[in-house]
C-alpha cells in the first residue's frame, strides 16, 4: 500500500505526543527494574490517533514498531496487529490507513488517515528519535533485507542470485549435486564479470542499480546472450 502526498492534500501532525524510554515505560507498567542496554536504546512515544484508537510507536536498534489500542480503556487493538519493517502497512480491509514510511531509515514517519473518502486528510507523524551514543542495527538491516533466488543459465549449472544493501552477487552452483563451484568464485560491484578463462561469459549488468542483471552464455556460436534479472530488494529496504 503506497500514498502520494498530492498539492492540495492536508497533512497535519498529531497532537498531544508523550515521548518516554522504554525502561521508563516498562516501570510504569511492570514496576521498578534495572534496564538493559536494549532499553536503554529504546524509545517509545504515545500518541491519540483518531477514531477511538491511540498509538504507541517504538523506535529501536531493531527499527520502528507501531501498537494500536483502545484510547477508553487502553487496552491492545489486536485486530489491527503491529506495524514493522515485515508488515509495515495496515492491510486494505483494516477500516483506517496506517504505514510506516522508510522503516529501514533512522528517521521513519507513520502516515495515517482514520477518515475515508474526501473528508480526511493524511497526518505525518515522525517516530521519537534514538538516544544519544545509539544507533540502527546495520546486520539487522542486512539480513532483512536480503533475497535471494536460483536459475538455471546452462552447462549444467545454476547461478544463486542474491540483492542486499550491499548489491548484488551471484554465485555458481552445480546442478547434479547442488554443490558450489568454487573455480568460478563470486561476481558482485567489485568482481562483476567472470574472467575469459572461466569457459562461459558471466556478467553482473549494472550492478550498481536497482535493477541489476546477470549476462550469461554457456554455449559458443550464435546461441544468444541470457539475461536474468535479480531479486527485488524488499519495499523500504535502502540500497547502498
Amino acid at each position: 500500500m503506497r500514498y502520494t502526498l498530492r498539492t492540495g492534500l492536508a497533512v497535519a501532525t498529531l497532537a498531544g505526543s508523550v515521548i518516554i524510554p522504554s525502561a521508563a515505560f516498562a516501570a510504569t507498567s511492570h514496576g521498578t527494574r534495572t534496564a538493559s542496554a536494549a532499553d536503554q536504546c529504546t524509545v517509545v512515544k504515545t500518541d491519540g490517533f483518531g477514531a477511538g484508537l491511540g498509538i504507541r510507536m517504538t523506535m529501536s536498534p531493531q527499527g520502528p514498531s507501531v501498537a494500536f489500542f483502545d484510547e477508553a480503556d487502553g487496552s491492545p487493538v489486536t485486530g489491527l496487529g503491529p506495524l514493522n519493517r515485515s508488515h509495515p502497512a495496515l492491510g486494505r480491509d483494516a477500516g483506517i490507513e496506517a504505514e510506516i514510511l522508510n522503516p529501514y531509515g533512522s528517521t521513519p514517519q507513520l502516515l495515517a488517515k482514520t477518515n475515508g473518502g474526501r473528508s480526511g486528510y493524511y497526518a505525518l507523524q515522525n517516530f521519537p528519535t534514538l538516544p544519544k551514543g545509539c544507533s540502527l542495527d546495520e546486520g539487522t538491516v542486512i539480513k532483512q533485507c536480503t533475497v535471494s533466488h536460483q536459475d538455471g543459465i546452462g552447462a549444467g549449472l545454476d547461478a544463486r542470485l542474491t540483492m542486499s544493501p550491499k548489491g548484488p552477487s551471484v554465485t555458481f552452483i552445480d546442478e547434479a549435486d547442488g554443490s558450489p563451484v568454487t573455480r568460478l568464485g563470486t561476481l558482485n560491484r567489485s568482481h562483476p564479470k567472470l574472467p575469459d578463462s572461466a569457459g562461459i561469459y558471466a556478467e553482473i549488468v549494472q550492478p550498481t542499480s536497482w535493477d541489476p542483471q546477470l549476462k550469461s552464455k554457456t554455449q559458443g556460436g550464435s546461441t544468444p546472450y541470457a539475461f536474468t534479472s535479480l531479486p527485488k530488494l524488499p519495499k523500504g529496504c535502502p540500497l547502498n
